[in-house]
């Protein structure tokens, strides 16, 4: 492999090394050759008078002196990964481009601490010193992203915008962060200055490090002003030849904008999830050739070669409605036995929206070993043609019962391919198998008065135990007569409750119950456990007197809902409270044949005013606020 990387670096030395003479009639150079004085052989290609055919094509020597070649280089930061950015630096060095620009975001900055904007800047400055050709800086949000590091920007490099010319070619280096997203008006009014001085460049090529095309679009096409001033840096470019390269998203695409091509660029090292050419996924710099009639793209990933249409607006739609239109499905096992499972099916189904035929081919790796059985196997394979819905069911067995803790990792890892599709569209799915307790949310058998009083509730079976989940100030827990509860849930037509019964031995102010709820369809909420659209949050204080009669508790979260009512009242052990969800939390985000929800409550307990609170959380993990991993699963009984 090392050999063929060397071979073909080797191969681009050829193509980037001037050649000042050729033969052929296909083209309109016309360079005087003369020997130099001294010169054993004339400078230019001498190719012998052979009679007959002749082993060399007659295409031209692509020696044009205005010819040239250069490397830009995108984002670093963002959650950068170590090492690639030099990796990208030290492939350069072998390339040689005449030099490198840059569209912005190369230290990880976000910071107000001048020490620590001075180091990131120490490092990678260290990376630029080794870099063997000229480096050109552009400005992105992470590396002015608050006065001070415009300021420290301003020490180091000077101006945040500028240009520069080169063998005709007019270079524009601009700063999308003047103000946020904005090319600001003094900018602008240097801009159009600069451009009019510049109007018979061959070519003019502008970077900066936020696409403001896209921004400028979004804005227009809601009806809103172009606060972004793009449409007036379009302007100013006019008709004049141009290209257009930007960063920050991370993920790369071609446009066509006015005739000219615009760009946004991937990653050099920046944070990205890397899926690969399909996605614009890929860390990479870009090799600008700059031609007679126009500049030559290709991306170079650090261990290929990919063209600049790889990735076009018409490609990602098409792929991204191949995404959207093959769903493939895992129907969670939930069972009723508390200590685990030993055995159990998992139904895989592949719905085929898309307009070709689709093949599937999936592998679930993770689940325990214990004589562990699969039927009909562990390699499975599904295929539906448009319109088809193909299901299989897989039955897994064990020689003992397994604790729900050890699935945690259980995946099914599935390869997708659209059937004739050309070029190919293929995407892997990484998709959990939930393998988890069942826990019930039963109708409610009498009529509930909302009043804090839990004599209604036959019983609370669901309890936070000896060894919650702790975090904040875990160490002020004493245990469960210091804080807990236990919990029941239910629903009716209009409703679905909770009954909590905290025990605290101090009941002051900044106690709290918080509930965490998923109300998503459950397959959707397996497959993205972020908390976003369709999860709510509901934060309930400890009741400051002996009782406090119904009140509305304003439910946080997307899409909106009406407040919940709530009841609670102080207990001899601490407190017990009532709560009423509106059912459209369920109804909305599922269908009045709702299945189940993700719930876990959360007790927030204070013991001493000016002590930080301990949260104890029933089920979840260290990231309750921002992911559904570990809540329980609520199901209806019907």
């Amino acid at each position: 492999m090392l050999r063929l990387l060397l071979l073909g670096f080797a191969f681009l030395s050829l193509i980037v090394s001037p050649v000042v003479a050729h033969e052929g009639h296909d083209h309109d150079h016309d360079h005087k050759h003369k020997k130099a004085p001294g010169a054993k052989f004339p400078q230019g290609m001498v190719l012998p008078a052979l009679p007959g055919p002749k082993p060399w094509s007659d295409k031209p020597l692509l020696d044009d002196p205005d010819r040239f070649q250069i490397a830009i280089m995108t984002d670093n930061t963002g959650g950068h990964r170590p090492g690639i950015w030099m990796k990208a630096v030290e492939r350069l060095n072998l390339l040689r481009p005449a030099f490198v620009l840059s569209v912005g975001d190369l230290i990880e900055g976000y910071s107000n601490d001048p020490k620590v904007v001075e180091e990131q800047w120490k490092e990678f400055l260290g990376f630029i010193d080794r870099m063997e050709m000229k480096f050109f800086f552009v400005a992105g949000n992470h590396d002015v992203s608050n006065p001070l590091m415009h300021e420290i920007w301003r020490k180091h490099f000077g101006v945040e915008w500028y240009s520069f010319d080169y063998k005709g070619v007019h270079f524009v280096c601009l700063s999308s962060e003047d103000t946020k997203d904005q090319i600001g008006p003094e900018q602008l009014a240097w801009l159009e200055e600069d451009l009019k001085k510049h109007a018979d460049a061959r070519w003019t090529m502008l970077f900066m490090h936020k696409p403001l095309w896209r921004v400028a679009e979004r804005a227009i096409a809601a009806g809103n002003p172009d606060l972004t001033n793009w449409k007036k840096v379009e302007a100013a470019l006019g008709t004049r030849p141009h290209t257009v390269f930007a960063g920050h998203v991370h993920h790369y695409v071609q446009y066509d904008r006015n005739g000219m091509k615009y760009y946004h660029l991937a990653t050099t090292g920046g944070g990205s999830q890397l899926r690969g050419i399909p996605y614009g996924e890929f860390d990479h710099v870009v090799w600008l050739t700059m031609e007679r009639e126009g500049p030559t793209i290709v991306n170079l990933l650090l261990d290929g070669i990919v063209p600049p249409d790889a990735v076009t607006e018409e490609g990602i739609a098409r792929f991204r409605d191949f995404l959207s239109k093959t769903r493939l499905e895992i129907v969670p096992i939930l069972v009723d036995d508390e200590s685990g499972i030993s055995s159990g099916r998992i139904d895989l189904r592949l719905q085929n929206e898309f307009d070709k035929p689709v093949e599937v081919s999936a592998v679930i790796d993770g689940l325990p070993l214990r004589g562990l059985t699969v039927e009909p196997g562990n390699a499975l394979k599904l295929a539906a043609e448009p319109g088809e819905t193909k299901e299989l069911s897989v039955d897994v067995r064990f020689s003992e019962k397994i604790a729900f803790s050890h699935f945690a990792q259980t995946l099914l890892t599935a390869k997708i391919r659209a059937v004739g599709e050309k070029p190919p569209l293929t995407a892997e799915r990484t998709i959990p198998v939930v393998i988890d307790r069942k826990y019930l949310c039963p109708p409610v058998e009498s009529s509930i008065a909302l009043d804090g009083d839990l004599k209604e509730w036959r019983s609370l079976p669901l309890a936070s135990g000896e060894k919650p989940l702790l975090t904040g100030a875990g160490e002020n827990w004493q245990g469960t007569g210091d804080a807990s509860l236990r919990f029941a849930t239910s629903y009716d037509s209009q409703h679905v409750y909770v009954a909590a019964e905290v025990t605290d031995d101090a009941v002051i102010e900044g106690d709290k119950l918080q509930l965490r709820i998923d109300a998503r369809w459950i397959t959707s909420r397996r497959d993205d456990p972020r908390l976003r659209n369709g999860t709510y949050t509901l934060t309930i204080p400890a009741p400051a007197n002996e009782k406090v009669g119904s009140i509305q508790v304003p439910l946080i979260g997307s899409p909106r809902l009406s407040a919940a009512n709530v009841a609670a009242e102080r207990t001899k052990s601490g407190w017990a409270v009532e709560i009423a969800l509106p059912i459209n939390l369920v109804e909305r985000n599922q269908s009045s044949d709702w299945h189940s929800f993700q719930m876990t409550p959360i007790l927030i307990d204070v013991d001493n005013a000016d002590e930080d609170p301990v949260e104890l959380i029933w089920r979840g993990t260290r990231n309750h606020a921002t992911v559904n991993t570990n809540f329980g699963h609520f199901v209806r009984v019907k």
